[in-house]
Formats: C-alpha cells, structure tokens, sequence
C-alpha cells in the first residue's frame, strides 16, 4: 500500500470516525452511546496522529506524534468494554470503581508513552527506514507495550463475550447489531496482531487505524440502518432482574446439587429469613420442610414455615441449557394463606348456615303442621321463636359478609375508647343481669372499624352463653405503642373443643345449634385487621379472649 493511498484511507477513516462519534454522542442518555462516542474519538485520535506521523520528516516529529497516539489507542479499550457491558444490559458493572479499575493500565499507558524518552518502557530504540521512497519510522517494542497489548486484547475478549449471546437472538434487530460490532472489533483486532507478527508488508507502519475505516463504516451503520442506540437489548437484563425482586411470589433458584444459589426477598421474608443467611446451603438445610423434595418433582406442594399462618404452594420448574439438559431447578412459592382462609370462612359459612337454617326450618314444618291439626297457642310461639332465630342468623351472616368487604378496602378509622363504652352500655341493657366490670385505657387512639364487630361478639359471647348463675365479665384494656391490647374475661363454662377447632386446625367440625359464627367472626374479623387473637382457659373455670389490634395513624 503506498503512502498516499494510506493517507486517503486515514482520511476517510477520520471522517467517518468523527460522524459516527457525534451521532452516538447526539443519543445521550441512552445505554452505551458515551462510551461508543468515546470509542469512535478514541479511533479518530489514532488515525490522526497516525496521519499526522507519516507527513512528518523528522524522527522527533515522528516520535512525537507516537507517542501522543497513546492518548487514544490506551481509551479504546476499556470504552469497547464499557460499551458492551451498557448494550447488553450489564449496568452492574459500570459503576464508578469498575471504571477507575478498568482506566488504571490506560493511565499508566498514556503517562509511559509521552514519558518514554526518560525511561524507554514503552519503546527500547527507535530508527528512521525508507518504504517507497517515504522515511518512516520503526521502533522496538519495549516491556509496557506488550502488557499495553494484552491488555487490550483481553478487554477486547471480555467486550466481546457479552455481545455473542445476541448473535443468536429472536429479535434479527439484536443479530444484525451484534454482528456488525463484533466485525468491527475483529477486523482492527485481527490487523493488529499480524502487524505485531510481522506477517503484513507495512515495513514499521501499524496499519490497525486503517482497519478500523472499515470498523468506523460498520458502527455507523449500526447507528444508522440498525437503530444501535434507538434499539438495543440493554434493558433486557436488568429487566429480568427486577421482575426477580419485585414478582409477587417467592422464587428460590438451585443448581444441579440442590444448593440455594439465588433468592429474592420475597422468597426470604416467606421462610422468615434474608437471602444472607439461606445462599449457598442445601435446600434440605435452609428450608427443612422440604427434605424430601425429589431431584424430579415437578408437582405442587403445600409448605408451611416453622408450622406458622402462612401457607406456600411449592412448585418446581427445571432450568435446562440450549441442549435440553437439566441444570438447575427453580422453586416458586406463592402465598395461599388468604385464598386457604377464604376457603374455610366459606366452609363454615356453608355448615353453619345448613345446620342453623335446616334445624329451624324442620322445627317450624313440624309447629306448623301441628297447628293445622290443633289451635295451639304455645306450637305457634315455637314456630315464632324460630323464625326469629332464623332472623338472627341471617343478620349476623349479613354482619360477617359486611366485616369481609370491609377487609378488603381500606380502613376506616374509629375511636376506641368511644367504641368500648357504647358495646358495653348495650350489653348491660342486653343482660341486665350480668356484672361487666371495665378497666379501661385513657389514651385517645384510633383503631380500624372491625373492632366494634370483633370486640361486641367477644363480649356477647362471654355473656349468651354464660351458664353461672352470676354471670361476670371482665375487660381489661392495655395500651402500647403500636397495639392495644382488651382481654375478655368471663366466669362461664368457655369454649368446648369443637368450636376450638376452627382456631386449631383451620377446619370446622360439625357445630351445636346457635353457635359458630360468633366465634369466627372474632378470629376472622382480627385477621382482616392485622390483629391476633388467643383464646386461653381460665381455672377453674371460664375464658379469656384476648384480641390485639393495630393502632391506626390520624393524621393532623
């Protein structure tokens, strides 16, 4: 190649180097376009002082221009790198101690290079020799120019790795930008290893800015006719890792020896632990319950963590590579705690509803058939006192179905002290002969308006079926922080193990006449809120029903 010819080419290389550095530099902010802006300057500053070089006539010209090429030869490739990473969609790694990390070789580059007279790192000699009828200058390569090299090629390596992922895309887009950067590393690469071979006839002249004429063509069609930064695959990745974190469900990732190799927060809180302390174990061992997960499982199961109110559907999916190989599992767990506790609201509902209205119903077939028989004054009354037993049923469905849609919209506010005092004072008109002791809570607080149902049917429970000839009921309340706390006491028989049951196992067994939904109404009622109730057997005899509920914020 002659001289002019070469000087043409570095022309032209120049030229479509700075055009295709505006233009990336033009589509600021988006990923990648300030390191392929830095990239394509990098370039045009290479090809510059390379042209600038060869008109020079003298050896400390030319040395000179050498030596400053370094500025922009040394910011190529760690702009190369940078720029993959941000296409691709690496963002984690451009941070700011990445790139000081990245930039230390550079800088040394760039010192050693305009330095090299005084201590011959990058160059050990340099002589003038004639290549058709032009002096140019050939010089020896010192020990910081081989690690400048390698250097450059394992960034060039790494920038490349990230980019061949795409060559195979769905999107032709991701294919044909993908395909036209990594030409356009490969043929500046490729140049400057058979230069440093000695395998091209250039006689000292690196040629790699040349090469990159055709680079600089193949980026700026990427920018131009493939959209490179209008289009590009760089939220792709950090897409797939939000919808890890911010996905509803819990999502446990284990490799091929069921060690846990990644876990969202999600996951963690379900388990009652951090990501922290359950990475890195076997699966048997950060989540016990799970012991006898078969390597091939692919049903569903049901986990509940340290035997607690959360209930995990378990399902298991395999992570296979392109050649259909197992290579991992993922473990989704999806919380059916509610939809489990709806399930058994509407079971109960269901019992209760056809052991009390079918009971009442068969009581009044049988007065009424009477009556038609007889004129009784007393069938009649029966026939009266289950119809509104029948009334008194369907008020209190109609009180649970309201306490449901209430859970399920936002909480309004009451205040709590009003709300005992006016419950009490209608209970001691309700049941005169009872004896209701208070010891209350003078602090002014809010709680949400499932309280008044929650804490009347405590109450009222502890007085109806109150068998002790003087009944007594005592209501305790204490306040903290962010709860209060009223515990409801009574000298009654309490609760029997029946109706316990739906507080135990979740399940309702078959209930006596008139009982049920008082008692579910309290559990499900402070659920709804966020509360927690206990029940606890008094000795020697009665209940305490204790009912903590969430402190709700006024604001001013």
């Amino acid at each position: 190649m002659s001289i002019l010819v070469m000087r043409a080419i570095l022309v032209v290389t120049i030229a479509v180097g700075f055009t295709g550095s505006l233009l990336a530099w033009r589509e600021r902010p988006k990923p990648g376009a300030v390191s392929l802006a830095l990239l394509l300057a990098g370039q045009c500053w290479w090809s510059s002082t390379l042209l600038f070089r060869v008109n020079a006539t003298s050896i400390q010209e030319k040395i000179f221009w050498t030596d400053i090429t370094w500025v922009g030869v040394a910011i190529l490739p760690v702009a190369w790198l940078f720029f993959s990473l941000s296409y691709t969609g690496y963002s984690k790694y451009l941070q700011r101690r990445y790139v000081l990390l990245a930039l230390i070789i550079p800088a040394l580059t760039i010192l050693f290079g305009l330095t090299n007279e005084f201590h011959h790192l990058m160059y050990a000699e340099s002589t003038l020799v004639d290549y058709g009828g032009e002096s140019v200058i050939d010089r020896t390569p010192g020990p910081w120019f081989w690690v400048t090299a390698y250097y450059t090629y394992l960034l060039g390596l790494l920038g490349a790795i990230p980019l061949l992922s795409f060559v195979s895309s769905d999107l032709s887009i991701f294919q044909a930008q993908s395909i036209a950067l990594l030409t356009g590393l490969a043929v500046p690469w490729t140049t400057n290893v058979l230069h440093l071979l000695g395998a091209l006839p250039t006689s000292g002249i690196d040629p790699t800015p040349i090469a990159f004429s055709l680079s600089a063509v193949l980026f700026l069609g990427a920018l131009t006719r493939f959209r490179l930064l209008g289009t590009n695959p760089a939220p792709i990745r950090p897409a797939r890792r939000l919808l890890f974190d911010q996905i509803e469900d819990g999502l446990v990732i284990l490799d091929m020896d069921n060690h846990v190799i990644d876990i969202n927060e999600q996951a963690a809180d379900a388990l009652g632990s951090t990501p922290f302390d359950l990475l890195g174990r076997p699966v048997d061992d950060a989540i016990p319950q799970l012991e006898d997960l078969d390597e091939t499982q692919s049903d569903r199961t049901l986990l509940r963590p340290d035997g607690g109110s959360v209930s995990l559907d378990v399902s298991v999916s395999e992570i296979r590579d392109t050649r259909g190989r197992t290579i991992g599992r993922v473990l989704s767990l999806h919380d059916i705690s509610e939809y489990l506790r709806q399930q058994q609201r509407l079971e109960v509902l269901n019992r209760v509803f056809r052991h009390n209205v079918r009971t009442s119903t068969q009581v009044i077939l049988s007065q009424i058939e009477y009556l038609r028989e007889h004129n009784s004054d007393e069938h009649a009354a029966k026939a009266e006192e289950n119809l509104l037993e029948i009334n008194e049923f369907s008020d209190r469905i109609r009180t649970v179905l309201d306490v449901f849609k209430r859970g399920r919209t936002e909480f309004r506010p009451i205040r709590f002290e009003v709300t005992i005092r006016e419950c009490l004072n209608e209970m001691e008109t309700a049941f005169p002969e009872a004896s209701i002791h208070y010891n209350g809570c003078e602090a002014q607080i809010y709680v949400d308006s499932i309280f008044d149902d929650v804490f009347k049917n405590a109450v009222e429970n502890a007085l109806e079926h109150n068998t002790n000839p003087e009944p007594e009921v005592w209501v305790d309340v204490e306040c903290g922080d962010n709860t209060v706390e009223v515990a409801v006491a009574d000298n009654g028989p309490g609760i029997n193990d029946e109706e316990l049951a739906l507080l135990n196992d979740g399940t309702e067994t078959p209930l006596k006449h008139g009982s049920g939904l008082g008692l579910a109404l309290i559990i499900w009622g402070t659920e709804l809120a966020g509360g927690n109730v206990t029940f606890d057997a008094d000795d020697p005899n009665g209940m305490t029903v204790s009912i903590e509920f969430p402190i709700l914020s006024i604001p001013e």
